[in-house]
């Protein structure tokens, strides 16, 4: 009704008040539903009133002066239901859902959202509804930084905010907010000259890092019995892409803790494909100073995971020794360190065994064809297995063929 015709401005913000605060688990299906419809609406439905004088500092103590009522609302309740996960999450939600109408506030709203995900995504009490939330918000800021970009990562001047253009029942837009958000501005204190630094925080981007790589190395269930895994994955590129950010210093702690379960486990196939992709993605996006640091690390993950006999893996692993003996070779004081010459070593070892075994031929060409070029006269020495090989397989595909 309140979406349909026009409805006096008091009666609005009860209703959406109340609905703000019903947070049953059997209503919120149409609690969500009914602020998804309601949400668009209101910046036409109250104009731009700000909230009340009462209403202008929240708990925290931070000022509201200059928001409009709706938005004081949201967070109001967010700041004093904050220990309670089940009271909130429909507003997170509602948040989540709607980028473009919260993004002229996005400054009021960014601690929370960042600090509340820690809570659903690690705790006992997390489920799969509250880690694709998570997912929802991680995407969320990304969203709103992007939107800061096509200005130049500043925000316009103004004292004024500029809200979402509403959307009325007939999908026409209504309402003052121009159609690049890049423009809008933050009215009230603590966002009228944010850029998109001030957003995602150096400290920021690392929290969520290091949430979605626990996620994805030491709870399985979320990685790889749910499609969540893939997802995060991709927010895990996408907040590490030096294309956009500036390189971060990631320790290994969550890989070996992982390695070493899966070690214990018997190095299942599935788990060990799933921690060398993870792991491909972050090595991706590191300097040279952070392999120098932890290529023993490296090292010994490869060494363990290398014996695994699946293709995918071995084709992984194969990526991994190449990018390895890569930064070796861009680095002289690296290269002549006793843990590359160990795993010179033992690879070279590794492929001349397997070649005269006929043993995991796949995964052992595989490696050769990514250090071949760094193992200078040692290439030498595989032709005559290299030689058997081609032979065996020609045999092979003739006696099959005249069959």
């Amino acid at each position: 009704f309140i979406a349909a015709f026009d409805t006096p401005a008091k009666i609005t913000l009860q209703a959406y008040s109340s609905l703000l605060k019903a947070h049953q688990v059997e209503s919120r299906f149409l609690v969500r539903q009914a602020l998804d419809i309601l949400l668009p609406v209101l910046p036409l439905r109250l104009g731009q009133s700000a909230a009340s004088t009462s209403s202008s500092a929240d708990a925290s103590g931070a000022s509201n002066t200059g928001l409009p009522a709706w938005v004081v609302l949201a967070k109001r309740v967010l700041i004093d239901h904050s220990s309670s996960l089940a009271l909130t999450t429909h507003v997170y939600q509602l948040i989540a859902g709607h980028a473009a109408i919260f993004f002229p506030y996005r400054m009021h709203f960014a601690s929370n959202l960042v600090g509340i995900l820690q809570k659903m995504c690690l705790t006992h009490s997390a489920t799969s509804e509250t880690r694709t939330l998570a997912l929802d918000i991680m995407d969320l800021l990304l969203k709103w930084h992007e939107m800061l970009e096509p200005a130049g990562g500043a925000v316009g001047s103004g004292s004024a905010p500029i809200v979402a253009s509403a959307i009325s029942p007939t999908g026409e837009a209504v309402g003052d907010m121009p159609k690049d958000p890049s423009t809008c501005v933050v009215g009230g204190s603590g966002g009228s000259n944010a850029t998109a630094s001030d957003l995602l925080t150096e400290a920021r981007r690392e929290t969520i890092v290091g949430l979605l790589l626990r996620m994805l190395c030491l709870v399985f269930d979320f990685a790889l019995k749910s499609n969540l895994g893939p997802r995060a994955l991709d927010l895990l590129t996408r907040y590490l892409d030096t294309s956009k950010w500036p390189p971060m210093h990631l320790r290994l702690t969550f890989f070996e803790r992982s390695v070493q379960q899966i070690e214990s486990q018997g190095m299942n196939q599935q788990l060990v494909l799933h921690i060398l992709t993870v792991l491909s993605a972050v090595t991706a996006q590191m300097q040279a100073v952070w392999f120098e640091e932890y290529y023993g690390t490296l090292v010994s993950i490869i060494r363990k995971c290398i014996v695994v006999d699946n293709g995918q893996v071995q084709k992984l692993v194969a990526s991994m020794i190449r990018q390895l003996y890569e930064q070796a070779a861009d680095n002289e004081r690296l290269d002549n360190s006793p843990v590359v010459s160990e795993l010179k070593t033992h690879t070279e070892t590794l492929i001349g065994k397997n070649l005269q075994d006929g043993t995991n031929i796949f995964g052992t060409l595989l490696i050769l064809d990514a250090v071949g070029e760094y193992t200078g006269e040692q290439f030498n020495s595989y032709t005559p297995h290299l030689m058997k090989l081609v032979l065996r397989c020609i045999k092979d595909h003739n006696s099959h063929a005249a069959a």
